[in-house]
């Protein structure tokens, strides 16, 4: 095999190895929630609590933000005043987020990292 080969080669297992990891996230996200359901209908006033693990809950400047978007880290059994609601289409999946003030951080939380998202 030449060196062309090899890097071509290289480059489609990359390629492979990279989607292979979108499709994984995608489908993790995605496995077991067809529509949105949540256990109830938070509202502005109500309390929220994180329920993700550790710190993987993030706050994020808009609803929807992407990985390494997030402006802080929540840990796990935070209680947070719902300041507003919204909820962001991904594709025909909706996911509610919060509006939340976190150590004087303004920003939104999704349902799935509290304690409103149905078990």
């Amino acid at each position: 095999m030449n060196a062309q080969q090899n890097t071509a080669e290289r480059h489609i297992h990359r390629y492979v190895f990279i989607c292979s990891g979108l499709l994984f996230a995608l489908v993790t996200l995605f496995s077991g929630m067809g529509a949105a359901v949540w256990a109830n209908e938070a509202k502005p006033g109500d309390i929220v609590t994180i329920v993700t693990s550790g710190t993987e809950a993030r706050l994020c400047s808009q609803p929807g933000c992407g990985p390494d978007q997030h402006i802080i880290r929540i840990p796990e059994g935070t209680a947070l005043r719902v300041e507003g609601t919204q909820d962001y289409a991904i594709g025909t999946f909706k996911v509610k987020w919060f509006e939340v003030v976190y150590q004087e951080s303004r920003g939104w939380i999704s349902i799935y990292d509290t304690d409103q998202a149905k078990k």
